[in-house]
């Protein structure tokens, strides 16, 4: 039987926990989220600075490849380095085409301002030190990952995640698209 992960990928605030969490429970699927990882870390070893906090998301990182590995089938949300981006932001996806024969990646799109004033406007763990960039920071940060989305790893499905989704037509959409692959 093939192994299959259904990657939820796109700018962070674009709607990727949101939908991934939505397809997991419609397609009856285990969910991983890597960011319920690094929140763990925060709560056992505390919050502190950026150097902190980048330690523990390269741990998270590797507890989330390692519990996506003892599955056949899974979503998997993170904030995946982007294609050309900097090798000290976001999870690594080398090691997804050696854990699962089939990736279909699903590419949440929005703009980098809507993404920077959702990222803002969101409540998360502190330990994420979502505030320290502010607007300003955060957008043009948002303006240079861009470029390196999607990912462009396995089957490629993108959906417009600009605040009026349709979130049960992209499902069915996404269930589509899985059930005209080749998954025996």
């Amino acid at each position: 039987m093939a192994t299959l992960a259904i990657v939820m990928s796109g700018l962070p605030a674009s709607g990727k926990t949101t939908l991934g969490r939505a397809i997991a429970e419609a397609l009856d699927l285990p969910c991983l989220d890597k960011d319920d990882f690094l929140e763990r870390l925060y709560e056992t070893e505390g919050t502190g600075d950026r150097v902190h906090r980048r330690r523990l998301s390269r741990r998270s990182d590797k507890a989330f490849q390692d519990a996506a590995e003892t599955l056949d089938t899974a979503v998997l949300i993170s904030h995946w380095r982007p294609r050309g981006g900097p090798d000290d932001t976001g999870t690594p996806t080398a090691w997804l085409g050696k854990t699962f024969d089939t990736i279909v990646e699903v590419c949440c799109v929005c703009s980098p301002e809507l993404a920077a004033r959702r990222f803002v406007a969101r409540q998360r763990h502190p330990g994420h030190l979502d505030a320290a960039r502010g607007h300003d920071g955060t957008l043009a940060r948002m303006r240079s990952l861009a470029p390196g989305y999607p990912l462009r790893i396995g089957h490629l499905v993108e959906v417009t995640a600009d605040g009026k989704s349709d979130w049960p037509s992209m499902i069915e959409h996404i269930k589509a698209r899985l059930a005209s692959l080749d998954l025996r």
